[in-house]
């Protein structure tokens, strides 16, 4: 019995000790977890479980979309590569769920396991957390957020190495904005503080890369070259090398120093490139073949293997344009055009190479004077021209002129065969009319007889290949697609090969549906370069096959020809003011002296009396004057001044002082026209007569003289009586038949005329438009406002519930750290407005405005055109919800915020 007792005794002994001990390790497990007092068990732990839950996690979400990005964003290899490449916004976009969740984990390390004591934190993790939001908002381009993550990690944790990390950020966050004086501040400071104390590794090795992008950036490659040399040795990953060798072989290149850019190029080849990247370097060893030195068979060869290579079919153009480019150094013109003419015709994906390749070819016409050419291939540069591309705006500058140009000069052509085909004997005129049909008829049965195969190939194909991947039990892809079009491949290629077959390639942007959306003449081209018969120059219009001409029928081609006197008058006039406009546009815009005084030479010799000999004569007095062709100087001055004496070019060739004092009275008769219109707009028209009567007396302008005489005849009508009105608005009708005016004071005198205003008074062109301009002044743009994105439908044929539903799943997969409300508001009887709230940055606002009216799963229940977005400022919506014009606020919104 004793025994059983001590048994039981020690038995509940051990028991009692197992719970002491486990109630001791739980409180100082739960004394650990708090952060309110600074030992050592509290600091391990909370080190530990930061690094290893929540910070680990964030971190590999962060490494995921860093992953996903330099997945999907492209490189431009027709240009110096970045060291970096972030992407686009869209790409940005696309990873917004990695870097929200990385913040949001950083966020519950910093909430809960942050220690700070005596201004100094004491788990690391935190510390690393502001740099992991920092990096993560810095790569949604959040730009500003990440600026403020990284300057608190280095104003707050100065005393922590991280601290350079985060000026080095710092400094990629201020290249990213192009503050670039800024970026070379912060890195500037890294640079002198490396002699000084010993950065931690990953600053070193990166703080000439971070240099590098922003050289490159800034276009100042030298130096960038510098930094890339100074980086290599310093990183060992072999991607990474792989592309500073290739960024170093692009600079050498545009330095001219070719051999040492095929050293670089040829390492690359030898690394593990991708393919993208190989074959580029392939293309630019070609490209910077040396025709002294270089083996141009060779290289020839190699790149008409790569030619046939199927795997390099939708890298053609490249590769044609590395062979022009080898053409062009050998002086062989002719094969440079010919290559770069297949570069232009083989490009359908690479807009940017189609640009570089039409550019060039442009410019090689421009500079032989082969305007038609010239223009034709500036506009197919324009067609296809990215929004990044160098001096644009001068190419379309350029693109502009030379259309002008081309369309005078096709003018000209096309009348000149209209009147030859007029003055044909009938037979002859005919045959060559019958000719025409016959062509036409055959290529309209050539192309519907391609159509039609083309049609039944595809037919073919779809049936065989609906067979292979569709279930008939359940009308849905074998593939894993729905029944949906969009699932469903092989509808989206015959979608796609029908769409081509039909518009042929077309960007997607607005007015897809025109090939050009310049007012150009329809000239054509053939392969060959050689200009063809435009396709009005018989039917004798513009139309050419549109309006339901029958060019099957003799009729359509003798339509136009000018067989009278008067239709042949109307022919040569146009003629006059083609050569005319032409020579002025190669003379004052192409600055082509020779081809100015080819044109305006042939102007006066074949329509001696036209309006605008004159001038003409004048402008070629000039010409040979800048030339130095003193004879034919002569011929002209001498022609002015006995054929017009009292024109104002005659006076100035008499008295070269009398062109000063012309000037000096145009800018006179100028400043008067300026008040005497001000007097007339505040009612003061007795002055307007006053200053009216002084013009009309001591000046004479063709374009100012009928405007003072129109404020005169209205002034007294004003203070004297409308019968006054209506007897000087009938003799400025008499005497200024011409003028722009004149519509007015018909329209004043109660006769119908186009373009007349109701005003009275047309002042600025401005107010001769009959639509009344939209008031935009309620609204204010204030960049620094709160701003909401605003999606305006028609509650009737919208769901609107369904709208807001997938707006709050595009905002929870994206913006899920943003905290952003969605509402909706009835605007009127019947127009809803949802709401997206709030955006404390414009940028912010602008990011997700580009980026939600791309999501097609946001709009899949919208028509297009049944809605409106835009973003509006905190100010301005009460304006707008009150004035509730649309027309008036969208107008606003893209003249301010779609502004480049």
């Amino acid at each position: 019995m004793k025994l059983k007792i001590r048994i039981s005794l020690t038995t509940n002994t051990v028991n009692l000790r197992q719970v002491a001990f486990w109630a001791l390790l739980l409180s100082v497990l739960i004394s650990s977890c708090s952060t309110k007092k600074n030992t050592f068990t509290r600091r391990a732990y909370h080190n530990l479980t930061a690094h290893y839950n929540a910070y680990w996690n964030g971190n590999e979400s962060l490494k995921e979309g860093a992953a996903d990005l330099r997945k999907n964003a492209k490189d431009n290899y027709a240009s110096v590569l970045q060291i970096y490449n972030y992407g686009t916004e869209s790409n940005a976009q696309t990873i917004n769920p990695n870097m929200d969740r990385a913040i949001e984990k950083a966020s519950k390390v910093i909430q809960r396991h942050s220690m700070f004591f005596d201004k100094k934190e004491h788990v690391k993790w935190v510390i690393r957390s502001y740099m992991l939001i920092g990096k993560a908002n810095f790569y949604k381009q959040d730009y500003n957020a990440a600026r403020r993550a990284f300057e608190y990690v280095n104003r707050q944790y100065n005393y922590d190495p991280v601290s350079f990390e985060a000026r080095l950020w710092l400094g990629k966050t201020y290249k990213q904005q192009k503050q670039y004086d800024k970026a070379v501040t912060i890195l500037d400071e890294l640079n002198k503080e490396s002699a000084q104390t010993l950065l931690p590794w990953v600053v070193r090795k990166e703080l000439p890369l971070v240099y590098a992008d922003m050289y490159i950036a800034q276009g100042k490659l030298n130096l960038a070259r510098e930094q890339i040399e100074k980086a290599i040795p310093l990183n060992s990953n072999a991607k990474l090398k792989t592309r500073l060798n290739y960024i170093l072989a692009q600079i050498y290149q545009t330095e001219g120093k070719d051999s040492r850019a095929g050293e670089y190029f040829t390492k690359v080849l030898k690394s593990p490139a991708s393919f993208e990247m190989a074959f580029n370097a392939r293309i630019n060893l070609a490209r910077v073949y040396n025709a002294n030195t270089g083996d141009k068979k060779l290289i020839i060869r190699e790149l008409e293997k790569m030619l046939r290579d199927m795997k390099n079919k939708d890298f053609q153009d490249q590769i044609y344009y590395a062979l022009a480019d080898i053409a062009l150094k050998d002086k062989n013109d002719t094969l440079g055009i010919s290559h770069l003419r297949k570069s232009v015709a083989s490009s359908f994906s690479n807009d940017y190479q189609k640009s570089i390749s039409s550019l060039r070819l442009a410019d090689i016409y421009f500079a032989g004077k082969d305007y038609r050419n010239a223009r034709a291939y500036y506009d197919t540069t324009l067609m296809s021209l990215p929004k990044d591309f160098p001096d644009a705006e001068k190419i379309e500058t350029k693109t502009e002129i030379l259309t002008r140009l081309v369309e005078n000069l096709q003018i000209v052509h096309i009348q000149d065969s209209l009147q030859h085909m007029a003055a044909l004997p009938e037979a002859e005129r005919l045959a060559i009319i019958d000719k025409a049909i016959a062509e036409y008829t055959r290529k309209e049965e050539e192309r519907k007889k391609r159509e039609e195969e083309e049609r039944l190939q595809e037919m073919a194909g779809a049936s065989l290949q609906t067979r292979q991947i569709v279930d008939p039990t359940r009308g849905t892809s074998a593939l894993g697609g729905g029944g949906w079009y969009f699932y469903n491949p092989t509808a989206i290629s015959m979608g796609f090969s029908e769409f081509t077959r039909k518009w042929g390639r077309r960007r997607l942007e607005d007015n897809w549906r025109l090939s050009n959306k310049r007012e150009v003449m329809s000239d054509q081209f053939a392969e060959d370069g050689s200009e063809l018969m435009p396709a009005d120059s018989l039917a004798g219009g513009k139309d050419g096959g549109k309006g339901g001409a029958d060019f099957k029928s003799r009729d359509t081609y003798l339509k136009g020809l000018p067989f009278t006197p008067e239709s042949i008058e109307a022919s040569n006039q146009q003629i006059a003011t083609a050569l005319f406009n032409a020579g002025i546009i190669y003379l004052e815009e192409l600055f082509d002296k020779n081809r100015a005084a080819e044109v305006l030479s042939q102007l006066n010799t074949r329509f001696p009396e036209n309006e605008s000999a004159l001038q003409a004569n004048y402008h070629l007095y000039r010409i040979n004057r800048d030339l130095g062709n003193e004879a034919e100087m002569n011929r002209y001055k001498d022609a002015i001044i006995s054929n017009y004496p009292d024109s104002d070019y005659a006076k100035i060739l008499i008295d070269p002082n009398y062109n000063l004092e012309l000037e000096a009275a145009m800018n006179r008769v100028r400043s008067l026209y300026e008040e005497t219109y001000l007097a007339f707009n505040r009612g003061q028209y007795r002055t307007a007569i006053i200053y009216s009567n002084d013009a009309l007396a001591n000046y004479q302008d063709e374009t100012l003289t009928p405007k003072f005489a129109f404020i005169r005849a209205v002034s007294l009508g004003k203070t004297e009586n409308q019968d006054t009105m209506r007897v000087e608005l009938n003799k400025l009708v008499t005497e200024y038949p011409g003028s722009d005016i004149v519509d007015f004071a018909r329209r004043l005198l109660g006769e119908s005329s186009p373009g007349a205003s109701s005003s009275g008074i047309p002042a600025k062109e401005e107010e001769e438009k009959t639509e009344k301009p939209l008031d935009l002044s309620m609204y204010k743009f204030n960049p620094g406002a709160t701003h909401f994105y605003a999606l305006i439908v028609d509650g009737a044929s919208v769901n609107v519930y369904g709208t807001k539903v997938r707006i709050s799943d595009f905002n929870t997969k994206n913006y899920s750290v943003e905290g952003l409300q969605v509402n909706s508001v009835l605007l009127d009887n019947s127009r809803q407005m949802i709401t997206i709230s709030s955006f404390n940055e414009l940028d912010k606002a602008m990011k997700y405005f580009n980026g939600i009216k791309e999501d097609t799963y946001v709009f899949s229940g919208i028509k297009e055109g049944t809605f409106e977005q835009f973003l509006i400022s905190a100010e301005n919506y009460p304006v707008f919800f009150k004035e509730k014009n649309t027309a008036a606020y969208k107008q606003f919104f893209e003249k301010n915020y779609l502004k480049k």
